[in-house]
């Protein structure tokens, strides 16, 4: 028996119609560039390119506990969607069954929540959360949980006010969210903005707004969240990117804003000049979408969409294939990944590179793999169609991608309960207790 393991119910970046998704990942260092996008060591000198990260959703409402932490392999298709495991810049957590939380790899900003700001290549526990959370968010070099309150905690670095708590100071331990201490079904983290969908169905952002990212109609940047404009209600679930972010309405369109300089808005525009600081359609999905994912990591501006037919699209930066449409070619609309027109369940954005959870089980990855974060066992430059991940061609639950200046990395939750990661490896972010770089998934310690 595991000594721990991830709660699940449904993937956290899985969508039907009313459920919530967001994904996963990423925030911010220390300093700016002439563009806002933090600088330092580990940080990325963003030309208005983008991240994801990743976000996360609704909570199960399921609040038994098995005394031995098994995962909860109940999939039914429930009114709501949690996000089990998220993936950040070099850093990793994971939700258990318990409702406490555990994270893994880079800390130097105190992302891992353990109130120290030492690294940690096995799952350490987060400070004041051994219960009580029900679906969490990785940013760059932060992270944040929902609670079953739907309150909103996050901790890690703060330069631009993303932690949400009225300051710009980072910290090793979880600081609540000015304003949000309750009404919050899901919440998706920025490379350094943050943002929340409340049970209303509007948008609440905070952070960095270099570009826009915060949709309040401004550049300014802020300490607690403000309105996204136009989106005070009709949202069912929300990604994050670098700068950018994405929603998915309950007609099953899609509306983007924020930095736009590679297209990941899908308007049909791109370039440095193009952002856009509120809401603006994604060309040719105005309805028929169930989840989205928003480029993670500190590089990371590539869109992806699961359709209600189980296809995927993808759109944004192409220079590693990860839109997966077989070219390197950047598009500012939306194109079919190759090979995955059906039976698509989940999918998540890394930096530059994209993965999808199939209905079998299964995954396939597509897009960079200097590092091995697509899976296959190669380190091939990059792969410009989606590729098999090595020994997973069933059971997977769900997935996360993140991403750094010196690669990426990928989690999946099992139907075992277990979790197992691959790719870059340089913080120990795979959690595997080594620093050492995997083409294939390895275990996380103690899962």
């Amino acid at each position: 028996m595991s000594d721990f393991n991830i709660d699940f119910k449904a993937p956290t970046t899985w969508l039907l119609a009313p459920l919530l998704v967001p994904l996963l990942p990423l925030a911010l260092l220390s300093g700016c560039d002439e563009e806002g996008a933090a600088t330092g060591t580990d940080l990325d000198v963003d030309s208005d390119t983008d991240t994801d990260i990743d976000t996360d959703t609704d909570v199960d409402t399921d609040t038994d506990v098995d005394t031995d932490t098994d995962v909860d392999t109940d999939t039914d298709t429930d009114t709501d969607a949690d996000s089990y495991i998220a993936a950040g810049g070099e850093h990793t957590c994971a939700l258990l069954d318990s409702g406490g939380m555990k994270c893994w790899g880079h800390n130097w900003a105190g992302q891992l929540g353990d109130g120290t700001t030492t690294t940690a290549t096995t799952p350490v526990d987060v400070s004041g959360l051994s219960s009580g959370v029900q679906a969490i968010a990785a940013g760059s070099h932060y992270t944040c949980a929902l609670l079953t309150s739907g309150g909103v905690k996050c901790w890690g670095d703060n330069n631009f006010g993303q932690l949400g708590d009225g300051t710009e100071e980072s910290t090793t331990t979880p600081v609540d969210v000015s304003g949000l201490s309750s009404g919050v079904q899901a919440i998706a983290a920025g490379k350094s903005h943050t943002c929340a969908l409340l049970d209303s169905g509007g948008v609440k952002c905070w952070g960095n707004n270099y570009r826009g990212p915060l949709g309040d109609g401004t550049e300014e940047n802020t300490t607690t969240p403000v309105d996204v404009s136009g989106l005070s209600s009709g949202v069912q679930a929300i990604a994050a990117g670098s700068l950018y972010t994405c929603a998915v309405l309950t007609s099953g369109g899609m509306k983007c804003w924020g930095s736009n300089g590679s297209g990941q808005l899908g308007d049909g525009t791109s370039g440095s000049d193009k952002y856009k600081t509120t809401p603006v359609d994604v060309i040719g999905l105005s309805s028929g979408v169930q989840a989205v994912a928003a480029g993670g990591g500190d590089s990371g501006s590539h869109t992806c969409a699961v359709m209600t037919s189980g296809g995927v699209k993808c759109w944004g930066e192409n220079g590693d294939g990860q839109l997966g449409d077989g070219t390197t070619d950047d598009s500012s609309t939306p194109v079919d990944v190759s090979g995955l027109t059906s039976g698509v369940q989940a999918i998540a954005a890394g930096g530059s590179h994209t993965c999808a959870v199939l209905t079998s089980g299964g995954m396939k990855c597509w897009g960079s793999n200097g590092s091995g974060e697509l899976g296959d066992g190669t380190t091939v430059g990059w792969s410009t169609t989606p590729v098999d991940v090595s020994g997973l061609s069933s059971g997977v639950q769900d997935v996360t991608a993140g991403g750094s200046l010196d690669g990426d990395h990928t989690c999946a939750t099992l139907d075992s309960g277990g979790a197992k990661c691959w790719g870059l490896n340089s913080n120990g972010q795979l959690g595997d207790g080594t620093t050492d770089d995997s083409s294939t998934p390895v275990d996380v310690s103690g899962f």
